[in-house]
């Protein structure tokens, strides 16, 4: 391994989610981040689960503003949640929660990740928006801020996929 895989192994991702208990500021929250021209595919929603074989009025609405959703639901094991993402498209490879967020099955052991088990049971989304520069952090944190009524979380997570 050269020492750029080595680093690569270890560097951090930041991320900083916004909790919503309200659709409507959700939908706020993503045409602000559009606005100001944070790139769309660093955003990932997380919408609450709903019962089998109904849509999701979360989902619906943020694939319309073009937002990357995904539809939680109950998991075993560690993490309490597993994710799939509301559109797949056909000819990408199946994806899994870690492509919502890096070693989310490590880091959902956390204590933060008990508010947001809290958050999704009461019927409301996460908003995870991919941080790559001090700029974008401040942009993301002041829309999260304004809009996120139920409370802003930053994170650094691993990039690694293995988790170590």
């Amino acid at each position: 391994m050269n020492d750029n895989q080595k680093n690569q192994d270890h560097e951090k991702i930041r991320y900083a989610l916004g909790l919503f208990a309200r659709i409507d500021d959700l939908e706020k929250a993503i045409l602000a981040i559009k606005a100001a021209e944070l790139p769309l595919d660093q955003v990932k929603v997380i919408a609450p689960p709903v019962p089998p074989g109904t849509g999701s009025q979360w989902g619906e609405r943020m694939a319309h503003l073009g937002a990357e959703t995904w539809i939680v639901s109950e998991a075993s094991g560690p993490c309490p949640w597993d994710m799939t993402p509301v559109s797949q498209p056909r000819m990408q490879p199946t994806r899994t929660k870690r492509d919502v967020m890096p070693n989310f099955h490590i880091w959902a052991l956390e204590r933060h990740a008990q508010q947001l088990d809290r958050h999704l049971r009461a019927g409301g989304g996460i908003a995870v928006v991919r941080v790559k520069t001090d700029a974008e952090e401040r942009v993301a944190y002041a829309i999260l801020l304004r809009h996120a009524t139920a409370g802003v979380q930053t994170h650094e997570v691993r990039s690694s996929q293995n988790g170590r």
